[in-house]
């Protein structure tokens, strides 16, 4: 009888033990987790009440580590989090998972239309290398500036007297860049840029776009630099010499267009749809009273680093563009291009290589070669860089219906001390140099040889039919870096001009008195120091 009553016992108990663990393995299964922040920032929130909507019953708090935990009867429910100072937040869950909410702070404010405001991110502000953001915790909202001032002094030698006419360059100093930047990443992937530029007396809309931001890739929209050349896409802060070379103001400016940019970590593609840049009253004004065309362009890079370790880098690249003539201002004529440029100095602002206005044109096509390398402190670079022009053959004298223009720069550099290269495959360029130790300057040297040649001749003949005009400068630099955002910069170039290069024949003589044949054009010595603040 013992022996059966406990049999029975057993058999209870079992049956039992059996309901309460399969109870437990049904409230396992619907058992719903998670975390609490404010919106926008990763501090975890303690003591916020959490329950089923309409089932006070299930009411519960978070711990300090902002979790919460709740066994579910049904799913969907809708759960609802309260806690002084946010806004009430509900969630509709539809089955068992661990989930992340986030609470927006205070009473339900209207911004400056009447609308109620959404979405309230906690700012933290910080100098991040001397630059000034502001960013929530979770980093989906980041606003920061890009502002820069430098200031230039120039002084120029040399004994340029052409029969009795002596070529003068004034001295002098100026504010070459002021710039105002700010730039912004809001909910993560959606960011922009403006960047005003009032240097040289002027202002001068220089970034202005939108663009979204995927893992390892970027669409952008607005006016920004069209994607050629590794030296032009560098800012001006980062460049080792303080004017760009004369080959490489060949490359596109900025323009109005839709770019896509992809990368990894050995290849970089960019390239994009352009028009005209941002158009100013001249340009509506021809838009307006001729119905001119804004004209169009596509521009593209491929970058490729098949060396890419932490203190070495071997670089690789290939532009191209295709380019119909864009909208000119008034005065300047329609369907035409020109190349002039200053000569490789903002305070002598006379351009020595001048084609002038190159005239009934259909298209240009240009095409850029680069190469670098560098190695922990030592770093060599150097570009060749292509304009072809095709003209309407029916409109211009015959053989004159194609022109060239050509030029290209080799470059060497040296941090002495405390400094490395860094290379950025995000962008396929040199960036700000890695300081070893912050609290002290670093001291760089480097040599710039380049040419441009803007003279295209017939065959067989020795004058050119436009006689742009060539040049060569060999430059030496010595820059000292105080931080990320102080340099100072000193530059000692020799600029050696053909006879050709003259301003359109404005700065030797005039066209009854040409310069003899074999005779050199305009030769001087600049030197030129520069006081960079980027903050």
């Amino acid at each position: 009888m013992k022996r059966t009553i406990y049999k029975t016992l057993t058999f209870v108990g079992l049956i039992i033990l059996f309901l309460a663990s399969n109870d437990v393995f049904s409230q396992d299964g619907n058992v719903v987790t998670g975390k609490v922040f404010p919106a926008g920032m990763l501090t975890p929130m303690h003591d916020v009440a959490v329950q089923i909507e309409g089932n006070d019953a299930t009411l519960t708090s978070t711990d300090g580590s902002g979790f919460f935990r709740m066994v579910i009867p049904s799913f969907p429910v809708t759960l609802v989090f309260n806690i002084e100072n946010y806004q009430e937040q509900k969630v509709t869950v539809k089955r068992a998972s661990d989930i992340t909410v986030y609470l927006s702070a205070g009473e339900i404010e209207k911004n400056d239309y009447g609308q109620d405001v959404g979405i309230r991110v906690a700012l933290n502000p910080e100098s991040r290398d001397g630059i000034l953001m502001f960013s929530s915790t979770d980093k989906r909202f980041k606003y920061w500036f890009d502002n820069r001032v430098y200031f230039d002094g120039a002084a120029y030698f040399g004994d340029n007297t052409y029969q009795g006419i002596k070529h003068e360059i004034g001295n002098g100093v100026n504010i070459r860049r002021m710039r105002f930047a700010m730039k912004a990443i809001i909910y993560g992937n959606w960011g922009g840029e403006i960047d005003f530029d009032f240097g040289n007396n002027a202002v001068d809309i220089k970034d202005a776009y939108i663009r979204y931001i995927g893992k390892n890739w970027q669409v952008k929209a607005g006016q920004f630099r069209e994607p050629f050349s590794i030296e032009t896409m560098t800012t001006s802060r980062y460049l080792t010499f303080i004017e760009r070379p004369y080959a490489a103001e060949q490359a596109p400016s900025r323009s109005l267009g839709v770019d896509y940019k992809v990368f990894s970590n050995h290849l970089y593609l960019e390239g994009g749809l352009f028009s005209s840049t941002v158009a100013n009253d001249l340009m509506r004004d021809q838009n307006k009273s001729k119905g001119t065309n804004s004209g169009w362009s596509v521009t593209s890079r491929l970058a490729w680093a098949p060396i890419k370790k932490d203190k070495e880098v071997l670089h690789f690249g290939i532009s191209g563009s295709y380019r119909t003539p864009k909208l000119p201002e008034i005065g300047d004529p329609e369907n035409s291009f020109r190349y002039a440029e200053n000569a490789e100095t903002e305070i002598n602002r006379k351009k020595y290589i001048d084609s002038d206005w190159v005239s009934n044109c259909d298209h240009k096509t240009a095409l850029g070669l680069e190469a670098a390398y560098a190695f922990k402190n030592i770093r060599f670079q150097g570009e060749y860089i292509r304009a072809d022009i095709t003209r309407d053959a029916d409109k211009v004298p015959d053989g004159e219906d194609k022109y060239e223009q050509s030029g290209f720069y080799v470059q060497g550099s040296w941090l002495i001390n405390n400094g490395d290269y860094y290379y950025n495959m995000t962008d396929a360029e040199f960036s700000q140099i890695d300081f070893r130790e912050m609290n002290k300057g670093v001291f760089e040297v480097a040599l710039r040889y380049s040419y441009m040649n803007a003279n295209t001749f017939k065959d067989g003949e020795d004058i050119p039919f436009i006689p742009g005009g060539a040049g060569e400068t060999y430059t030496i630099g010595i820059n000292y870096h105080v931080n990320y955002n102080v340099k100072f910069m000193l530059n000692y170039a020799y600029l050696n001009h053909d006879r050709w290069a003259d301003g359109k024949g404005s700065y030797i003589t005039d066209e009854a008195d040409p310069l003899p044949s074999g005779e050199a054009g305009i030769d001087f010595s600049t030197i030129q120091a520069r006081v960079l603040i980027a903050f």
